[in-house]
């Protein structure tokens, strides 16, 4: 064989030289841009993952607050089950309401329930002691707690739960992974509450567009420019709201986390690895170029080799096509000299076509990638060569082979040649690429997650475990390896956490619990669940909730502060309306009086200023107390089936006389069904109309006009929308006041000298209403050109209700002109004098006889002994109150109990429905009225006479 002649020589050279040169500025261009790529896609995954993170975090938290909603009221069930005993009701019932505890341990902080007789409350303390006691303070409002659930059953059984919505909101939020560098903040009330140790901090006017979404109700994904200590840095962060009927706020999930820079964090890693790539590849080249000029030598030694093993090559062709392989024999300068003709078949080449591509001047890249590595194994003195790489056939199909090789020396340790086989492996190479993918997938998810992780056998021994770096002072790794559980978590805790693992194991589902781990920086809590990885093995998570702990803590007091303001406030309201109305009930009430004596001009003059100063006085007061309910949520929708066109038509009625004396053109218009009959508050929706219509007749001056049409609007064949329209021709709203009509407390004219009187709660409480029944309030208007309000409720259309005969009623008064006695017996129980006068004289006025007691207990013993058909019965008295009064009578073996009329000057909700579960019939509030108390003594008279039928 001939020697390679200088110039071929030289010419590979720097051919080789040029090609290395190319080689290695193509893999640094690549590379550059192979982390400019990384880096796009880990600020678009950050920001993916944080919008799904945020989302997950908000939706589930509404989801466990409804269905604590759902689950609150079957304590209500439980008391109202007929087959329950009176034992059941001690050691079974709070059994129940424990379970309902430890069902939302972090929501409820305590319930009282409302057993008929008596008062109970539950609730854990500090050392997670369950505790129920009876309470003498009384079933509380739940309006004296800032999160609060009531439950009121149809026997009179009342729940009332007091929530820890904050501590709640803010552990469920933190359950949700976040890169370990990254933020989690709750926006709840206009303020940022953090969720995790981070040094981040969002300047205030990042949080503007946070705000700024949260007012629409739309989530959002923003970049900030914020600080990490001294340091400037930017993020990305995401918020998704939510809302809840407990709370009834709105708030946001807030998650934050940091972009690094190209060159920075963990990229600066990457790029000083391929820096350092890059210079082990320059000497890898440069290395070969030294190298090749030892190559000849090593060929012509590997020529006379080859020819002792060609015999033993060709026997095993047959093999080779079964393998789908093929044989091949070089010299020492690395040109084949022999290839089986299975190349084809493999590689897509023909053997002169391989022979070509080893030849010394050829340029083909996987012929110089083999003989580089065998080169690299001629120096090292290794005499096997093992290499995969991927090929692609003429035809385009690619292919990984695998070439193994022979090389061979002589005595002296000269490189005399090689023999080799390649062999197309593509079948097990795809499948050992899959499952090193999924094996690297799983790894890299365990590295990045914050939490302890340990994997066992179903006897508890550790098979696997991961530990991050900030636990490892608490669980070093070295402590850990081949321990079983009950070794490594010792004392009274190790047997929870044994008892857990056994838990899950027999039930094959998810079993947790909460362990405090004394560390040098002082006690940590952990979450830890229990699970099956399959049937061989468990698996557990450890979550840090160290810092949920502390804000839970900082949360309490917050929630203590806010029930103090909120009690506050609702003392003042009812006492303000408590002692207005007192005072009240004797002026008005002997206006009353005064108007059946015989007075002249002058004096029925008087009177009538004196009773529209009051009436006036009272509707300011009502306005204050409907709006402030309004404000805190306690208004309830009362539905009752009535013919809309004739009940609004009468409204109008009582108001055409005031618009008569101003001279005003008033038109009703009713809806063009004949009979309009629909369920729905009609209390709320005469309080809207006679709102609009008594305004619109106030601002109108005299000669003008005011038209009010009402309408249906159909929505299927059981719901619709009932509108009504009231057009005024009066002074009109310019367009600046226009916008800030239904603002609470709000006046055009605010003056000194304003020629219309009023509080300015009227439309705000009309807009309120109408948007509780589900509706909507409009208003257009024209300075000096009049003004249009409408209202649209949701309704639900009926058939016309069920008639019955009327009877002929004989009243009291009848009875009294033809017999000249009193019909019935009255108990008066009142402690002022000043109410006792005046409910005498009214009293002898509707010409009643009457006994007086002046406390609850001289009452109950005034009913006992001596029987009465109606008690007027003041709630608050001295020695025994008219709740208590009322309850002591009703549990009396009367042979007819009593009508027992309850007299307050509390006018809010909660006091009625406590009067009516006390046990009395009716509830009149101060002032009281004569024409009003007439009417309730005839109706309880005419329900005697039935009853005596």
């Amino acid at each position: 064989m001939k020697a390679p002649r200088p110039s071929s020589y030289f010419r590979n050279f720097w051919v080789s030289f040029v090609v290395g040169t190319l080689l290695v500025i193509l893999i640094m261009v690549l590379g550059i841009g192979f982390f400019n790529a990384i880096y796009d896609a880990q600020i678009e995954s950050r920001r993916d993952f944080l919008t799904k993170q945020s989302e997950l975090a908000a939706r589930g938290l509404e989801l466990e607050i409804r269905r604590f909603e759902e689950e609150s009221k079957d304590l209500i069930n439980y008391l109202e089950d007929p087959n329950h005993e009176i034992d059941d009701y001690d050691e079974e019932f709070t059994y129940a309401v424990r379970r309902l505890f430890n069902a939302f341990p972090q929501l409820i902080d305590s319930a009282w329930v409302d057993m008929q007789d008596s008062v109970l409350t539950f609730t854990f303390n500090e050392r997670n002691d369950f505790f129920r006691k009876a309470v003498d303070q009384g079933f509380p409002e739940s309006s004296s707690k800032p999160y609060a659930n009531l439950v009121i059953g149809k026997k009179g059984f009342r729940v009332l739960y007091s929530l820890k919505f904050l501590d709640f909101a803010k552990e469920f939020a933190e359950n949700y992974y976040l890169n370990p560098t990254g933020a989690k903040y709750l926006f709840f009330e206009d303020q940022l509450f953090p969720l995790n140790k981070s040094e981040i901090s969002l300047p205030e006017s990042e949080l503007d567009f946070i705000k700024k979404d949260l007012t629409e109700g739309v989530k959002g994904i923003y970049t900030i420019n914020s600080s990490v200590g001294e340091d400037d840095f930017t993020g990305v962060a995401a918020q998704y709201p939510f809302r809840f009927h407990v709370a009834n706020r709105v708030g946001a999930v807030v998650f934050v986390v940091p972009v690094e820079s190209l060159y920075s964090g963990i990229y600066r890693t990457y790029f000083l690895s391929f820096f350092g790539f890059m210079i082990l590849l320059i000497s890898a080249v440069s290395f070969f170029v030294i190298s090749l000029k030892n190559s000849f030598e090593f060929q012509r030694i590997q020529e006379s080799n080859i020819q002792e093993i060609k015999q033993l090559f060709d026997q095993q062709n047959l093999l080779l096509q079964e393998l789908r392989g093929f044989v091949f024999f070089h010299d020492h300068r690395g040109e084949i000299t022999r290839v089986s003709p299975e190349v084809e078949q493999v590689l897509g080449h023909s053997p002169d076509e391989f022979v070509a591509a080893f030849a010394t001047n050829s340029s083909h890249m996987e012929a110089k990638l083999v003989k580089k590595q065998v080169m690299d194994r001629i120096a090292q003195k290794q005499d096997v060569l093992d290499l995969e790489y991927d090929f692609v056939r003429p035809d385009g199909q690619e292919i990984r082979v695998r070439v193994f090789e022979k090389l061979i020396f002589d005595e002296e340790g000269n490189f005399k040649g090689g023999m080799g086989l390649g062999t197309d492996i593509s079948l097990q190479y795809e499948s050992q690429e899959q499952l090193r993918e999924s094996e690297n997938r799983l790894r890299n998810l365990i590295r990045s997650i914050p939490d302890i992780i340990f994997i066992y056998d179903n006897s508890g021994k550790i098979l696997d475990f991961h530990i991050p770096s900030d636990a490892a002072e608490m669980m070093p790794p070295e402590d850990v390896k081949g321990k079983n559980l009950k070794d490594l978590f010792d004392g009274p805790d190790g047997d929870g956490v044994l008892q857990t693992f056994l838990n899950a194991l027999q039930s094959r589902k998810i079993h947790s619990l909460e362990q405090k781990i004394p560390t040098k920086s002082g006690i940590k809590h952990f979450e830890t669940r229990f699970f099956p990885l399959d049937q061989q093995q468990m698996i557990s998570i450890s979550k840090n909730i160290t810092g949920q702990k502390i804000w839970e803590k900082g949360l309490m007091e917050a929630m203590e502060a806010a029930d103090k303001a909120s009690r506050a406030k609702s003392e003042f309201l009812a006492n303000m309306s408590h002692e207005i109305r007192t005072p009240m009930n004797g002026l008005l009430g002997i206006i009353d009086l005064l108007e059946q004596t015989k007075l002249d001009k002058v004096q029925k003059q008087y009177a009538d200023i004196i009773k529209n100063s009051g009436n006036m006085l009272l509707g300011i007061i009502k306005d204050i107390l409907d709006y402030s309910k309004i404000e805190a949520g306690k208004i309830e929708i009362i539905k009752e089936v009535f013919d809309a066109n004739a009940e609004l038509e009468n409204q109008a009625k009582i108001l055409s006389g005031l618009a008569s004396k101003k001279e005003i053109k008033f038109t009703f218009q009713r809806a063009d069904e004949e009979d309009l009959f629909i369920e729905a508050d009609k209390v709320k929706i005469n309080q809207i109309f006679l709102n609009l219509a008594g305004n619109a007749i106030k601002f109108t001056p005299e000669g003008g006009e005011v038209d009010i049409r009402l309408e249906y609007d159909p929505l299927g064949e059981a719901q619709g929308f009932l509108s009504c329209t009231v057009k005024d021709s009066g002074i009109g709203i310019s367009s600046d006041h226009l916008q800030h009509l239904s603002e609470p407390f709000y006046q055009i004219d605010s003056s000194k000298t304003r020629s219309h009187q009023g509080t300015g709660l009227g439309l705000a409480i009309a807009k309120k209403l109408t948007e509780l029944l589900g509706g909507s309030f409009e208003v257009e208007s024209q300075l000096g050109e009049g003004s249009t309000f409408q209202f649209s409720v949701l309704v639900k259309r009926v058939s016309s209700p069920e008639t019955t005969d009327a009877k002929s009623k004989t009243s009291w008064n009848d009875i009294k002109k033809s017999t000249g006695k009193y019909p019935i017996k009255v108990l008066l129980a009142e402690d002022n004098e000043l109410n006792i006068q005046l409910m005498g004289m009214m009293l002898n006025q509707l010409g009643f006889s009457y006994e007086i007691a002046k406390n609850g207990l001289e009452a109950v013993q005034m009913v006992e002994k001596n029987g009465y058909d109606m008690v007027l019965m003041d709630v608050q008295m001295p020695v025994m109150n008219g709740l208590e009064a009322t309850q002591a009578i009703r549990k009396l073996a009367l042979s007819k109990q009593p009508a027992i009329i309850g007299l307050s000057a509390n006018v809010f909700d909660e006091d009625h429905i406590s009067a009516i579960e006390a046990g009395m019939d009716d509830y009149l509030t101060k002032p009281i009225r004569l024409g009003v108390l007439g009417e309730r003594l005839e109706y309880f008279f005419q329900k005697i006479v039935q009853e005596s039928e």
